[in-house]
């Protein structure tokens, strides 16, 4: 359970701030007040084999959305130390075999689609577990480079891509499923030691951060594409916000400590701060459009947090917020808040949004080393999150139209595609809780993708649409009018058979070419059937069929739809009925 720790910031006598000259080149270093971030600490989780006066390493977090199961890269138990976000509890650990090194487990990333939970050693292997079947042993694949550690998931290629710390350097691709699954399919030789690689939605590319280059641009399917070479920064953690296509990247040389913003579509640095420097791991909360950085060897006195017992770092939260949907402005620093000694990992929980991050010692303690706890440092951030309109489409081109509707809490899609080549094809859409899949069933040139989504569509992100591994068209979220049911009625309350009635539906952003389900029962039953595209438009003849059975029929709900082919909806409750007679 987790373990509560009174009050939520702890508050020092800050050193007098002076002055700070910032260029896209350098930085003159000196300490910068930090606002204060306005998250919550909600308190700390245990792990077993972490005590503030021992050694405690750990690496990477990694969210599953479907489960709400966040791991951590944890050496000192050397596997993922499950956390279960809902409860903020300690769930277990997921221990591959022969995972001793002092650097192991390294890199860990869930694959939500597939419910794959990928770890690497630090070494020259790495585990593919299949989180569906709980106890099961991992696919070992070995060997790769050594030093294989960070890495991201390709959801157009259903492929990972890894990067490895010791020379010489690559960016590994390998196949999750098909019949490569388990095997390198790529090996990308790179310039210098890689960082953080994070596949981008907005254009379905890898980006790459190398100390020593910059940030790679990489297409999967034709190799590095571009560098943006970013000065005197040895960009580090980095994360994307798919709406502004902008990334938060780490900056760690002595002139350029802290974080900066970049624009991916040509790599320009659009603001820095040294207000939360020392970042290793960051994320991006999607459902809030907040980045989080772990900031833990923090060298900014920000006036608002003590020291680690050296006097030399200032472990903190940070905190940054993206461009409004349609702003023109820049992302700004909201703040920060206090963490603890060797905070360096910030994982997000982005249905609850509660952000993790693994500490050796909370609260930081300028006089020792070796008092409070050890363990998972919980916060919460309550900034409101995007509204959930009840549609929501995606234009793709000449390939169709991908439509999101609500029903209850259940996000449902639906996309009829043409101008495909035979394969297998697959929408990948940018939503609340991260990059979601949706897989299409089809031959030809023609497919229908049918499901449901964990998070919410994100508006302004975007849906591509890859077919036979290549992004064949893309569009942007928008928020859509709903078809809006509001009543249906008969020109007359009884009929007989052989003849017909006209039946009558209003509401609003309905047209002629809209197709209406009924949900109904049939005289005497109280059994609900639905029937399919049962009208179009907005007034339709009905006729009366022989045989059909008489007595009281009841419409108890109705479906509108813009595609025949879609019945993902909700149905709009109301009772209307019509009496058939014989005569």
């Amino acid at each position: 359970m987790i373990a509560q720790i009174p009050g939520r910031r702890m508050t020092m006598l800050a050193s007098t701030a002076l002055v700070l000259l910032t260029f896209l080149t350098g930085t003159l270093w000196s300490q910068v007040r930090t606002p204060d971030a306005g998250v919550t600490t909600v308190g700390l989780i245990p792990v077993p084999n972490w005590t503030a006066t021992g050694t405690v390493s750990f690496d990477l977090s990694t969210f599953n959305p479907l489960t709400r199961v966040l791991y951590y890269a944890d050496r000192n138990n050397h596997g993922a130390t499950a956390i279960d976000t809902k409860t903020n509890t300690f769930v277990g650990v997921v221990a591959p075999p022969g995972c001793t090194g002092t650097s192991c487990p390294s890199g860990a990333l869930v694959i939500p689609d597939l419910q794959k939970l990928v770890l690497t050693s630090r070494g020259t292997t790495l585990w593919i577990y299949d989180l569906r079947v709980p106890g099961a042993e991992p696919l070992t694949v070995s060997p790769v480079p050594n030093g294989i550690d960070e890495l991201d998931y390709d959801p157009i290629h259903q492929r990972i891509y890894i990067g490895n710390t010791v020379a010489p350097f690559f960016l590994t691709g390998i196949d999750l499923v098909g019949p490569a699954a388990g095997t390198v399919v790529a090996s990308i030789p790179l310039a210098g030691s890689p960082e953080q690689p994070r596949f981008n939605p907005v254009d379905g590319l890898i980006y790459l951060t190398i100390p020593s280059v910059g940030l790679l641009v990489i297409d999967p399917n034709a190799g590095p594409s571009n560098t943006f070479a970013v000065a005197d920064c040895g960009p580090q953690g980095n994360d994307i916000d798919p709406v502004t296509n902008t990334i938060l990247v780490a900056c760690v040389t002595p002139t350029m400590r802290g974080a900066q913003v970049m624009r991916l579509t040509d790599g320009m640095v659009l603001k820095f701060w040294p207000n939360t420097s020392g970042i290793d791991v960051l994320g991006f909360n999607p459902n809030n459009r907040r980045w989080y950085t772990g900031s833990g060897s923090n060298v900014n006195d920000g006036g608002n947090c003590p020291s680690i017992n050296t006097g030399a770092a200032f472990p903190v939260l940070g905190v940054y917020a993206a461009t409004p949907l349609g702003s023109t402005e820049n992302p700004v620093l909201v703040g920060a808040e206090c963490s603890g000694r060797g905070a360096r990992v910030a994982g997000v929980d982005p249905i609850g949004n509660n952000i993790y991050v693994a500490v050796a010692q909370y609260p930081a303690d300028p006089s020792s080393a070796t008092t409070g706890q050890a363990g998972i440092l919980v916060f919460n951030d309550s900034t409101a999150t995007q509204p959930s309109p009840a549609r929501t489409q995606a234009a793709l081109g000449s390939n169709g139209i991908a439509t999101f509707t609500f029903q209850g809490h259940t996000v449902n899609v639906f996309a009829r595609l043409q101008g495909l080549t035979d394969g297998s094809s697959r929408l990948v859409v940018t939503t609340t809780v991260g990059n979601e899949v949706i897989d299409c069933n089809g031959s030809g040139s023609q497919a229908q993708c049918a499901g449901t989504l964990i998070g919410d569509p994100l508006i302004g992100g975007t849906v591509l649409l890859g077919n036979n591994g290549r992004i064949l068209s893309k569009g942007t979220i928008v928020a859509t009018p709903p078809l809006l049911v509001t009543g249906l009625s008969f020109d007359s309350t009884s009929t007989r058979i052989g003849s017909a009635y006209t039946a009558t539906i209003s509401g609003s952003n309905l047209t002629n070419q809209t197709f209406f389900d009924v949900r109904f029962r049939a005289p005497g039953s109280v059994a609900d059937n639905v029937a399919s595209n049962w009208q179009t438009g907005l007034s339709a003849s009905h006729s009366v069929p022989a045989g059909l059975p008489t007595g009281a029929w009841t419409i108890t709900g109705v479906r509108a739809h813009q595609d025949a082919s879609d019945h993902t909806g909700s149905f709009v409750p109301l009772s209307t009925t019509i009496t058939v007679s014989s005569q």
